[in-house]
């Protein structure tokens, strides 16, 4: 896995954040995504505060685990620009001054950690789909916002993160005109049809080929994927593990395209959490609640699942085939073997 790094959006289940994250550490997380809402961290002008930024600093690189910044104004479904800049527009100064100073405030917190790209957003192309005549001006600040990251913070890669159906879709051309001062494309991916029915698992190498035509020549950072196990949504147990068998494999055959791809998630969510998404969401899809809640590689319970064994024999074997440094070694010989 020298050549590519490999992410888990890591949910503590019933077992404890500590535990999860020694068992994606186990199966050989290299990075994590750290999502923060702008509107969250910003309450006044100027004044920030993250109880995540500090704790991320001193936790993720004495792990050697590099961080993907997801800072977002906008959050799939919902608008997380802070409330004194919720009547200026995009492309307005004050705009994008206050998110550019944000982005600085933030990695400065970060002084000991390796960023490995910074998302301007999650998921902004299903925001905009509601808000079409915005798209322009997303655009504009968006590229705003890369030229003031590049300047000021070269060397980190920066992107807006977008799904996989956006960017397939009718809105296609609009959405790409955001990324052209992007440095790589980001995408998230989930093989479900509208009414988050899965799609069969083999699906994957043709999405890949999309993807691979959609990012035109840049790097991608798959940071969302999954595929849940549950009945409702058409899935189960032994599909999600082929979902894994079939990801690695499309990861295989571009692997100089995919340089980052970060699974979702390590556990189930509880019923009262996955209720609480529904409710973010605001959806009224029968199965898109129990689609959250089997997203996972355990159970909420901490039980592996067929694909968390999956996901580790794919790394080992990956491994053993490319030419490691000792020290890597020496990480792979520590983990435990296959259950």
């Amino acid at each position: 896995m020298a050549d590519r790094k490999l992410g888990f959006g890591v949910t503590e289940g019933g077992i404890g954040y500590e535990l999860a994250f020694a068992a994606a550490k186990h199966a050989g997380i290299q990075f994590i995504e750290l999502p923060q809402q702008w509107d969250d961290i910003e309450s006044s002008p100027g004044d920030y505060a993250s109880e995540f930024i500090a704790m991320a600093d001193e936790v993720y690189p004495a792990l050697g685990t590099s961080i993907v910044l997801s800072l977002n104004p906008i959050d799939t479904t919902t608008l997380r620009v802070p409330k004194h800049l919720r009547d200026k527009s995009w492309q307005s100064d004050q705009r994008i001054e206050s998110y550019c100073n944000w982005v600085d405030w933030t990695i400065a917190q970060l002084p000991n950690a390796t960023i490995e790209a910074i998302s301007v957003g999650n998921e902004v192309d299903v925001w905009l789909s509601t808000h079409p005549d915005q798209i322009d001006d997303y655009a504009i600040f968006f590229a705003a916002v890369a030229k003031h990251i590049h300047a000021n913070h070269p060397g980190i890669p920066v992107g807006v993160k977008m799904t996989y159906d956006g960017r397939n879709g009718d809105q296609s051309n609009d959405l790409t005109s955001i990324d052209l001062p992007a440095d790589v494309c980001m995408l998230t991916y989930y093989p479900l049809d509208q009414t988050f029915q899965v799609r069969p698992p083999e699906t994957i190498r043709r999405d890949f080929d999309a993807m691979v035509k959609i990012a035109g020549g840049k790097p991608i950072h798959l940071l969302e994927t999954g595929y849940p196990s549950g009945e409702i949504c058409g899935s189960s147990p032994a599909r999600q593990a082929k979902y894994i068998d079939q990801l690695f494999e499309a990861w295989d055959m571009h692997i100089d395209h995919f340089r980052l791809i970060n699974l979702v998630w390590t556990h189930d969510l509880s019923a009262a959490d996955a209720e609480s998404l529904t409710t973010y969401y605001n959806t009224d899809q029968p199965a898109f609640t129990a689609y959250l809640s089997t997203l996972g590689l355990h159970d909420h319970h901490g039980t592996p699942k067929p694909a968390w064994h999956r996901i580790r024999k794919n790394v080992r074997q990956r491994a053993q085939k490319s030419k490691k440094s000792p020290s890597s070694e020496s990480r792979q010989d520590s983990r435990p073997p296959d259950e």
